[in-house]
Parts: C-alpha cells; sequence; structure tokens
C-alpha cells in the first residue's frame, strides 16, 4: 500500500516542477447520502471555498447527484452543482460611462457532470478508473465569448488507489487530469500595432470557434475517511494543482487580440468533508 501511494505521488513531481506561482487555498462541505435502493443513492452537498492565499471567500457551490451501481465493478454517476462566486473589488460599468467596484456574489454558474466509474479489488486494496464529462454554462452578461466559451466542455479522468483493511480508517490516493474539450482559439493577421494611448498593442484577430483541446489541470489527493460507524464520515484530504490555463485577451468585438498565453500556478489546497449516510 505505501508503495502504490508512493509511486502516486512521484508520478506528479515533473509536472509540478514547471509551475510558475504558487498560492494556498481551502474548502470544507457536508454532504447528505440517502440510499434510495440497493445500489441507487442520492446525495444533497454545500461546499464553502477560499479565494488564492485565503484572500477572501471564492464561491459557495451546491450540489445535487444521484449515483447507481448496477454491479460491484461499475458505478454511474449524474448530478448538477450551482456556483456561486464572490467578487471582491470587481469593476462594473454604469450607465453613464463611470465605474464603480462591487464586492459579493456575482453571476452564478451551473455545472451539469455526468461520470462512470470502474472498480476492482486486490485484497484490502482498492483500485479505480472514474470519467467524467463536465459542462459549466456561465450566464455572466459581461463575459467576453472570445476569451470563454459561455457552455465550457471538460473531461476529467481520475486514478484512484485506496486500502480498505482497516474499518474505521480508509486511506486514499488519487491522480486526476482534467481536458478542456472546447478552448477559444482564432489566429493573427498583420503587424502589431498600437492604440491611441500611445501604449496598449494589438494584433488584428480573427477567432476560430472553440476548438482548443489541452490539458489545464494536473490533481494528486491525499487523504483518508474516518468512518464513524455507519452514518458518518468525516474525510480530511490535502489537493496539489498545477494549472496550466490558456489564457487569451481579446476586445469584445473579437477583432482585437492584446495577449495569448498559458498562466501555470500551483496550488496547495486543505480540505474537510463530512458526509451523513441514511
Amino acid at each position: 500500500m505505501k508503495k502504490t501511494l508512493l509511486a502516486l505521488a512521484l508520478a506528479l513531481v515533473p509536472a509540478f516542477a514547471f509551475a510558475q506561482s504558487a498560492s494556498f487555498a481551502g474548502r470544507a462541505s457536508v454532504e447528505a447520502d440517502y440510499k434510495i435502493m440497493k445500489g441507487l443513492h442520492l446525495s444533497v452537498g454545500e461546499e464553502i471555498r477560499s479565494n488564492d492565499n485565503f484572500s477572501a471567500l471564492g464561491s459557495l457551490r451546491t450540489t445535487v447527484g444521484m449515483t447507481y451501481k448496477p454491479i460491484k465493478y461499475l458505478k454511474v454517476g449524474l448530478g448538477y452543482t450551482l456556483i456561486n462566486p464572490w467578487k471582491n473589488g470587481k469593476e462594473i460599468e454604469l450607465t453613464d460611462g463611470s465605474t464603480t467596484t462591487y464586492n459579493g456574489f456575482w453571476a452564478p454558474k451551473h455545472r451539469f457532470f455526468a461520470d462512470v466509474t470502474g472498480i476492482v479489488r486486490f485484497g484490502d486494496v482498492q483500485l479505480s478508473l472514474r470519467e467524467r464529462v463536465q459542462m459549466d454554462h456561465n450566464g455572466d452578461s459581461d463575459m467576453n465569448i472570445y476569451q470563454d466559451p459561455r457552455n465550457k466542455v471538460a473531461l476529467r479522468s481520475r486514478l484512484g488507489v485506496k486500502y480498505k483493511g482497516w474499518s474505521m480508517v480508509e486511506p486514499y490516493a488519487n491522480f486526476e487530469i482534467r481536458t478542456q474539450l472546447n478552448g477559444a482559439w482564432g489566429s493573427t493577421s498583420g503587424s502589431q500595432q498600437t492604440k491611441k494611448d500611445g501604449v496598449t498593442t494589438y494584433y488584428a484577430y480573427t477567432p476560430a470557434g472553440y476548438t482548443h483541446v489541452y490539458n489545464d489541470r494536473y490533481r494528486g489527493e491525499i487523504g483518508v475517511d474516518l468512518n464513524f460507524g455507519k452514518h458518518h464520515t468525516l474525510n480530511p484530504y490535502l489537493l496539489l494543482d498545477y494549472l496550466s490555463e490558456y489564457e487569451i485577451d481579446t476586445n469584445k468585438k473579437g477583432t482585437r487580440l492584446y495577449s495569448a498565453a498559458y498562466t501555470n500556478l500551483f496550488r496547495v489546497s486543505l480540505g474537510i468533508a463530512y458526509t451523513f449516510s441514511f
């Protein structure tokens, strides 16, 4: 078991070594899991997340999901998450042309997801492979659709190992790759130009739709499930994320490209989750 966990941890090192900056964050959640019938479960949960370096509230997330396990080797799931992002100092343009700053919840996002998990067990060691497809709908009327799709689609592939030799304590480790399936893309033409301010430079830009497919996050996770009887589970965990997001900065008409580059970040997140099963 220890060798398996170490191998997963070492697999993260090459990816994390290229991170250009680092941050810390935290999250906490509670969940109720109701067994409708054998193999069929309904769950409802609430999660709170911080911003990077605990600078402010990040978001509140409410999730409703259902899982079904037709056989012991296979589990399928469907779910929905309402994501309420907290904006700290967001600049808003008023009708008279002036600007102001806003602090508070802003433009909820809607996440729909479906997944399938294969499960095998070798003695007390359980291995799993989960493939999840998710779509995030952004209803923000101020968003620039030439920088991000309004409906962002991603594939999350997760490999996990869990030790189930003890009834109360179940340590585990996961490694996940998230692939963006419809990132914004385009092409430039002509030479670099300068705006009237004499400072801002740009290129003529032609959007090519949402055709950019790339891996934007590599995640390692270690944690333990602490089972207190049949109904209560406490799950402290640690997330190690290497983020490599492709960021495009254009005008809202999609005719000028100011910049386009990968932004790399290494984030460490501490988490705690509680589940009540009944």
